[in-house]
Parts: C-alpha cells; structure tokens; sequence
C-alpha cells in the first residue's frame, strides 16, 4: 500500500526544486556586465563584446597572462549602423591571471603566436615584449614593388637567412589589403626587416591549418624556393600555450544527456516558420519542422560553479539548439584549479544579437547582483525595460546611440533621459506624441520615431539645437508639426506616410534642409516660397510631375545627402 503521507511531500517537493530551476528572475542576459554564480564566489565578465569570429585564446607563461583575440562586429539590430561598424581588423585583450583587463586595443595587423608580435606590410607591434600598441616601422622593406622574380627572391631570402638571428614566416592576408600575400621578417644585428610577397605572382606558398580543438583557422605560408625543408623558421621566441574546447561545434545543442557544461532549461519561442514540406513519397507529402527562434535560460556550470544565464534568438532545428556557447581552458596537462576558463558566445548565422562575445569566468568582484545597473532601480523595474534600453542603461555615460523596437510600448519611457550623451535615437513604439521629455536630450543630432501613432509633436522639440535629422515616417499625423520649424539646423525631415494635406507657408524657415521626404502624404502642391529654396531634394514620387517648373529644380536627385 502506498504511504501518501511520504509520496505526497516528496513530489511536492520535486516540484519546487524543478520550478526553482525554471524562475527566470535568476538568470541574467548576456549583455549583463555582472554575472554572479550560485555561490556569488566567481563571476563571468565581458572580455569582447559583438559578433566575434574564431576567437584565439593563449595563456603566456612567462608572462603569466592570457591573450585572447577576434574579429568583432558590432553591429546588429539593437544597434545603429552608422555609430557601431565594423572593426578594421581584430580586437585583442591582455588579462592577468585574475582574469582582470590589462589591456585592449583593435588593428588590422596580424598576430604571430611565435614571436607575440603583430605584423604588417610596412610596421609591426612588438605587444607582447613591451607591452605597449604603438606601431613601429621596420628598419628596412624588401620587395616593397614586388618586382623581385622567383630566382631574385630565391637568392635574395637565402641571404637574408644566413645573416639572420631570427626568421619567421608571417601571414600579411589582412582586412582590407588586396596587395599583400605574405612576407618573411628578420632580425638581424639588432634591426627588423620584412621581405614582402604580393599577392599576384606569390613567392609564398599558402597553406592552411584546420585545428578545431584550439579554433585555430588560419593561412600561413612557407617560401616558394627550391629545398625550402631546409629553411626552416626559428624557434618560436615566446612560449604560448593555445587554450584548448571539447565542444568543436558550439552551434549544435541537446537538451537531453546527462554531465552537459551548458544546460537548456527552458525555451521560449518568438519565431517560428512552422512545418516545411520537403518531398513527397508516393504522392504524400513529408513535412519537417522549420526553423524557430527563441530565448533561451541555460544552466552553465564550470569550476565547480553554475551560472544562470539567458541567450537571445537562439535557432532551433528540430530538437537542436544553436546556442553558440562553448568554453576555452589550457589543456589538462597545464592546467590549475585556478587557470581561467574563457566562454564565448558566437553566431554562425542570423543578425547580431545582444549578449554576444568573450566572457571570462574570474573571482568575484562584487557580491552584489544588482551592481551594474542604476542604483536608485530595482532589478524588477530595469527588466520591464526593453532590452536595448537595458543594454544602454549599464553604461550610461558612454552610450551615444540607442534603437528601440516595442510595438507594445504606449508611453514615453522615464528612463532613456538618464542618457545625456544620446546623439542618435530610433524609436518604434505606440506612443502618441513627441513629449516635451525629448528636450531634456540635448545633444541629439539625429530622432527618429518611425512606425509608431504619433499625432502631435512638442513645441519643447525646439530645444534640440543640435538636431539635423528627424524622421517621423509612418504615423498618425494630420497637419505638419509647426514646432519643427523652429530647428534651425534640420537638413533632413521625414513626414511620409502621414495624412498631411500642405506644408507651411514659411517652410523656407528651414534654411539648412537638404532632404525633405513625403512620400505617401496626401500633399499635392508646394509653397512659393520653396522656390528658392535651391540645396533641397523632395522625395515624394511622381510629385514632380504636377508642379510648375519653377519647382523642378527640388526635385534633381543629384543633389541627394548622403545618408545621415
């Protein structure tokens, strides 16, 4: 017989346990900039944040300190393009052993894992000897003109050689250079020089390197000269071990197995494409799920600690998750209970999405959870936010530009005022006006409130001194907003998309504007004195067939503004 009085509590109790599991108030978005774990003894701090692509992690024994690197992007679409492109090259850090920055700087130039220097065609950064990124010029360049035939460089790279203290063979394939193929850097009676190899007509001959357990994807080259075996590189001058995963796809997930370093808990679907019909077997169709994206709150447990993080637009393909989480460690042989543990967290496809990038598990610097956000705002309040603003609220006095998509938002949000250093602000909501709120963001230089119900704008728009672009396209206006005639400095002014039937007579107040946009408003003809207004392009299609000559010349698209 069963004893209920024992079943009963027991199961009750498996049920708080697993709902304890699944309280999303304990896990925290990437994008957090402090992320305890269970026993608030470790916590996973930002090394590099964007879309990085095939990270490079090396622990310098001599120097005791780590090197991570990447390509990152930094865009996406709770950015704004114009304010965070992409990087010209690779972002590289330096951390101690505690897992604290000691530096970090972005260049084009290639890094060598064997000297620790960073290379290019006519300078180098010795990084890792003084500790210092500024980029010197080499002592000589050799085939500067890659004019040297094979026999030449043949004969000029075997004395070069034989007088050398140090060789090494460099990979010059870097962003943006289309010129340079690879080179060969000496060091010779204390000097450095750099043989070049173009790209066409190479006397390097490229080889590449596959080795997924480091994430080590590279060219590299060797001389194209006869009996090169006999040639070799030096000795690498600096001992780096590379840090090693046992995860070589980070972008294929399960939810089931047992001792899993990422745990799926919970998922939550905001996307879905449904079923996709593939074939048909005899006549009948086979469909398979389609793709589906969502957040997802994964248990992540290392060191003996676990952290609870949540990860944005996360695909699912059928019962696999592309997370794009995986970690990086020094390899068993050299590694301590306190060797750091680096996590990275990468796409393989879809846009840019918040909370990607490098991350190091490191002692705790704070026992506080709520440490990173304003401390006047509880942790219940800043998660209503929307996540961009989140984002921007961990980082108040660097935040120069935000984009806000929350169709669901009918009100002016309080909190973005807290970010005085604003000068691009895109906003999609169902808010109903331009507040006089919008004043108190006195250094924007570009507004846009797209898509959203707005009918009125405030006279306190005025204040924006130094705003030079206004994009109010797709809303619910009937009139054009007069108080935008008081910002002097507009070159650009978007209205299309409203139920404006006429534009003021005294537009011309606007004597800075290059672009107006009206496409799809009910307007039919233009004010005299728009006539002299000779820097101005109206888009608004097919208009320039119905007004007089007089009004062609606003319509020449030559004289378009690039985009703003």
């Amino acid at each position: 017989m069963i004893n209920w009085y024992i079943v009963i509590p027991v199961l009750l109790s498996g049920y708080f346990l697993l709902a304890q599991n699944y309280n999303g108030s304990k896990y925290k978005y990437l994008f957090r900039n402090t992320i305890l774990s269970k026993s608030k003894k470790y916590e996973l701090a930002t090394v590099l944040r964007g879309r990085i692509y095939y990270p490079r992690y090396f622990y310098i024994p001599s120097l005791k300190q780590y090197l991570v690197y990447s390509g990152v992007d930094k865009t996406g679409d709770f950015s704004i393009s114009k304010e965070d492109s992409n990087s010209q090259g690779r972002t590289y850090s330096l951390l101690d052993e505690n897992g604290n920055n000691l530096l970090a700087f972005e260049t084009a130039l290639s890094f060598s894992g064997r000297s620790g220097c960073l290379y290019g065609p006519s300078s180098y950064i010795p990084i890792l000897e003084t500790g210092k990124t500024d980029e010197l010029p080499y002592d000589q360049i050799h085939n500067s003109d890659f004019a040297l035939k094979q026999r030449d460089f043949e004969k000029l790279f075997i004395q070069l050689y034989t007088s050398s203290d140090y060789v090494e063979f460099i990979n010059l394939r870097i962003l943006g250079d289309q010129i340079h193929e690879a080179g060969v850097v000496f060091k010779r009676q204390g000097k450095i020089e750099i043989l070049l190899s173009g790209v066409r007509d190479s006397r390097m001959v490229r080889q590449f390197q596959d080795d997924k357990k480091t994430n080590n994807f590279q060219d590299y080259y060797v001389p194209d000269i006869s009996k090169r075996e006999t040639f070799p590189q030096s000795e690498p001058s600096i001992g780096m071990i590379a840090l090693e995963t046992s995860d070589t796809n980070p972008f294929v997930h399960w939810r089931t197995g047992f001792n899993h370093e990422f745990r799926i808990k919970k998922y939550i679907n905001t996307y879905s494409s449904g079923w996709q019909g593939i074939m048909k077997v005899g006549g009948i169709p086979v469909y398979v799920p389609g793709e589906n994206a969502g957040t997802t709150y994964v248990r992540f447990k290392t060191k003996r600690e676990t952290f609870r993080i949540k990860i944005l637009e996360v695909p699912k393909y059928g019962p696999t998750y592309n997370l794009g989480l995986r970690t990086f460690q020094l390899p068993v042989n050299f590694r301590t209970k306190n060797s750091l543990v680096f996590m990275e967290s990468a796409q393989n496809c879809g846009s840019n999405r918040l909370g990607g990038g490098v991350f190091v598990v490191r002692p705790a610097t704070t026992a506080n959870p709520s440490s990173d956000i304003p401390s006047d705002m509880t942790e219940e309040h800043f998660n209503t936010l929307p996540l961009a603003l989140q984002n921007a609220l961990l980082d108040l006095d660097a935040v120069t530009s935000l984009k806000i998509y929350d169709p669901g938002c009918t009100q002016w949000i309080p909190e973005t005022e807290r970010l005085k250093n604003l000068t691009h602000l895109e906003m999609t909501t169902s808010i109903t006006e331009v507040p006089d709120e919008i004043s108190k963001l006195t250094k924007l230089q570009s507004l846009s409130m797209t898509g959203c119900k707005i009918q009125k704008v405030s006279p306190k728009i005025a204040e924006l001194k130094e705003l030079e672009a206004l994009d109010l396209f797709a809303n619910k206006l009937t009139e054009f907003p007069l108080p935008v005639l008081e910002l002097t400095n507009l070159k650009v002014l978007g209205i299309g998309a409203n139920k404006i039937r006429t534009l003021p007579d005294d537009i011309n107040k606007l004597i800075h504007l290059e672009r107006l946009s009206m496409t799809s408003t009910l307007i039919t003809s233009l004010p005299e004195s728009m006539i002299g207004m000779q820097k101005l392009f109206i888009d608004c299609m097919g208009m320039e067939k119905e007004v007089h000559s007089e009004y062609q010349h606003l319509f020449d698209y030559h004289k378009i503004p690039s985009p703003y």
